[in-house]
């Protein structure tokens, strides 16, 4: 079951332009606003993997540089990456 989400305090125009944008592409306001924030947050979830990433990647530069031994990083197929988006989507 979700949650429900009560914003206060939104500006009026704000308000009017979302509804004809969910009304631009047929869609009630709740599923038009479930639907972007779905796209918010799965867009956050892959800067937050990147930032992970982006970290793993200096750390082992660094040890590099330093002259400590660097364990191989597995690579990750192209299959198994769509794999994993699409199990995360189906579990929503």
């Amino acid at each position: 079951m979700g949650v429900t989400v009560q914003v206060r305090d939104l500006d009026p125009a704000v308000n009017e332009r979302l509804k004809g944008a969910a009304a631009a592409k047929g869609l009630s306001y709740s599923e038009y606003l479930r639907r972007e924030l779905t796209r918010i947050a799965e867009k956050l979830r892959i800067e937050e993997r990147w930032r992970d990433l982006t970290a793993e990647h200096n750390e082992r530069s660094q040890a590099q540089l330093e002259g400590a031994p660097v364990l191989p990083r597995l690579p990750v197929r192209t299959e198994e990456i769509v794999r994993g988006i699409r199990e995360d989507r189906n579990s929503r």
